[in-house]
């Protein structure tokens, strides 16, 4: 599962950090088999947001890992500890 934690656009509105939050039950997931795939798509995506944005550029779009799920994940397992 992929999930848009925030988006970060830059003042001049060329760039977009686009935090994503990755979570799989499977053991053989790789995070950066996902990210291959989504930077292997990313003029797509682009274009995609270009046809909906009224912007007169469309920002260059830049993926990073949010740590939010691992975060979360981590208290958790304190807070299940702790019962």
């Amino acid at each position: 599962m992929i999930s848009v934690a925030e988006v970060k656009v830059s003042e001049d509105l060329r760039n977009a950090d686009v935090y994503l939050s990755l979570y799989s039950e499977k053991e053989n997931f790789k995070k950066e088999d996902c990210f291959k795939h989504l930077y292997k798509y990313k003029n797509h995506i682009k274009y995609k947001l270009g046809n909906s944005l009224k912007l007169k550029y469309v920002p260059k779009i830049n993926f990073k890992l949010s740590d939010d799920y691992e975060y979360y994940d981590k208290i958790n397992q304190i807070l299940k500890n702790d019962e």
